[in-house]
């Protein structure tokens, strides 16, 4: 996908974004057309196609966001335009914003600081 390439290329290969990302959560990247076998957070075996369709992750990239529950909080799709952007999605769900029931669009117009 043009957008993961974009992705990968300018935000996710930015030290800055790593360093945020690793420190508050445990990624785990997916090939939502992959065979490889996975175990869901039900401890169901599944490959990641089938755990990607469960979780309605059709479009890409999609970031979705799991409590330590394994229950989706906030979901992401499309390229963020920015590093800063990203980072800010990040700080969303560290933040609980998420929880406010303001969708993270609403959230980022409302003037948070980057």
């Amino acid at each position: 996908c043009p957008f993961c390439a974009r992705m990968k290329a300018n935000v996710l290969n930015q030290s800055e974004v790593q360093d945020y990302f690793r420190k508050h959560f445990l990624i785990y990247d997916m090939d939502v057309k992959g065979d490889t076998p996975m175990v869901d957070f039900k401890g169901k075996a599944t490959t990641e196609k089938a755990f990607a369709l469960e979780q309605r992750a059709r479009a890409t990239p999609v970031f979705i966001f799991f409590d330590l529950e394994g229950n989706a909080i906030t979901r992401f799709t499309g390229a963020t335009q920015t590093v800063d952007e990203f980072l800010l999605l990040g700080r969303y769900v560290v933040e609980g914003a998420y929880k406010n029931n303001v969708p993270f669009n609403i959230y980022k117009k409302q003037g948070k600081p980057q």
